[in-house]
């Protein structure tokens, strides 16, 4: 199999969760699926399917906050949440880009966040809109290229295979640090 320009880089999957039918897990599983059979070879952080250790926000996990919504245990919904907020901001840290689902009929509050960090730190945030670009709130297109706006799933996977295999440039938003930190890790290592 042949080398592609992305293969061993991190994108964050950012997405509505607390109000998606599904807890945003179907779009997720769909892209990851994706990758493999296009055979662009990502690491993927994926918020609904963290490391062990972290805290999600689905599941058991879901049911516990909403258990202190209902008993209105706001001090602890705040210690409890804020833990997870530190995980999936790290996460936006770590990541090479941001793929973004936006979905303007489920309320999403991380997810605007997420997108406006990841623009801060100059990183490439491409977001797929449900509905299509017309459908995207006006403000994102003030921080984000439409160049990284995307109609579906599939359009983006048509673009990132495309960057993958050279026949998009990418601009100076893309910097791969993967090589780098591999040296790092080895010269830490020996």
């Amino acid at each position: 199999m042949q080398n592609g320009i992305l293969d061993g880089a991190v994108a964050y999957l950012v997405g509505p969760i607390d109000h998606a039918l599904d807890d945003g897990i179907g779009w997720r599983v769909n892209i990851k699926e994706m990758f493999k059979e296009r055979g662009i070879r990502l690491a993927v952080l994926d918020p609904t399917h963290k490391f062990p250790g972290l805290i999600s926000e689905v599941g058991i996990e879901k049911q516990r906050a909403q258990m202190m919504k209902d008993t209105q245990d706001w001090e602890g919904l705040r210690k409890f949440v804020k833990k997870i907020v530190r995980a999936d901001l790290r996460m936006v840290d770590i990541s090479d880009f941001i793929i973004a689902y936006i979905d303007v009929d489920i309320h999403a509050c991380g997810t605007y966040h997420e997108i406006v960090l990841g623009d801060t730190q100059h990183k490439p945030v491409l977001l797929i809109i449900k509905g299509g670009k017309q459908r995207c709130p006006s403000w994102l297109f003030g921080i984000i290229h439409y160049q990284y706006m995307f109609d579906s799933v599939e359009e983006c996977i048509d673009y990132l295979d495309k960057v993958n295999s050279g026949d998009v440039i990418m601009d100076d938003k893309w910097v791969l640090l993967r090589d780098g930190l591999r040296k790092l890790e080895t010269d830490i290592l020996k």
